[in-house]
């Protein structure tokens, strides 16, 4: 730590890191005096394959300033992380798990033991809740097309209040997203005709011709999952000269019983082709999932297209 604190250059995220390890071990006016040569009050991060963002930096700000005692900067903090956790903005595992511990130890630090004490009054009818933890969660039930919900809080301490739905679309009714990347699947036959795969016979051997495009900056850690229906089965060419490593460059391929994951990196408006030979195995309707293709650290990289039935037959 001494010879950390020596070495000049080091970040502003460096710094406080730095500094909470100092006040942890009693060192408090080491800890204010490396925060009092931060450059400025800026924690920005500079993007490195998604492992942290500014509100994970903030987080960490937030733990040091309340190692500190510096009360002025963890409310400005603190009131910044919980909006960004309140809302609908992106936050990757690492960014999620540091904002919740720093609110967890600001929580602790500052809050009230209070508990809750409330109700509620969805469509006429109304429940109470009192509990003596900070946090209380209740499913409504009796939802109609139109609903009217009332709350009322017997506390002095403030409550917040938020109504959620959550859910899973019909069997073919998915809707499809794209952000940044386009994809599509292609079948053909073993002459390379397009192939329909809406009615296949039975015992049919034909190719999956799985295409991602990336309209942006360079990605790493794509992820690409292709699904079949249960009644097809993957003809594994993993270790002979047919296969996705003779044509695409990948990281990882993962073949399962129902899917193959590739993982990968896509430079600037670069197109991969990934191409997978199936069997038309059993008889029967069987429901053919979109294909999904993400950046695991960037949720704008984003792409999933609709599945549809498809039959094999006699």
């Amino acid at each position: 730590m001494n010879r950390l604190r020596e070495t000049s250059g080091i970040s502003n995220q460096s710094k406080l890191r730095l500094a909470a390890g100092y006040a942890i071990i009693g060192k408090k006016s080491v800890a204010k005096n490396i925060i009092s040569t931060l450059k400025n009050n800026s924690f920005s991060y500079n993007y490195y394959e998604g492992y942290g963002s500014e509100e994970r930096n903030n987080a960490m700000a937030l733990e040091t300033y309340m190692l500190t005692d510096n009360s002025s900067k963890t409310f400005v903090l603190a009131k910044s992380i919980a909006n960004s956790l309140s809302s609908d903005y992106w936050m990757s595992t690492q960014t999620t798990a540091y904002c919740l511990l720093s609110m967890a130890k600001y929580a602790k630090q500052n809050g009230e033991n209070a508990g809750i004490n409330a109700s509620y009054t969805i469509n006429n009818k109304m429940v109470e809740i009192e509990s003596n933890k900070t946090m209380a969660e209740r499913e409504l039930a009796n939802i109609n097309k139109n609903n009217t919900l009332k709350l009322s809080n017997k506390n002095n301490a403030p409550m917040y209040v938020r109504v959620y739905t959550k859910g899973i679309l019909p069997v073919g009714d998915e809707m499809p997203v794209k952000r940044n990347l386009l994809a599509k699947v292609v079948y053909k036959n073993k002459k390379g005709t397009i192939l329909s795969v809406d009615e296949l016979s039975q015992g049919t051997n034909f190719t999956a011709e799985i295409i991602v495009k990336n309209t942006q900056k360079t990605v790493k850690n794509v992820a690409l999952t292709y699904y079949l229906p249960s009644g097809w089965e993957i003809i594994n060419t993993r270790f002979t000269d047919y296969g996705v490593g003779k044509a695409e460059k990948v990281d990882f391929t993962d073949i399962k019983d129902d899917r193959i994951h590739y993982y990968f990196t896509l430079r600037t408006n670069e197109i991969k082709r990934f191409k997978v030979q199936l069997n038309a195995s059993y008889l029967g309707d069987y429901y053919l999932p979109g294909t999904q293709c993400e950046a695991m650290y960037d949720n704008t990289y984003f792409v999933r297209t609709v599945g549809k039935w498809v039959k094999v037959v006699k």
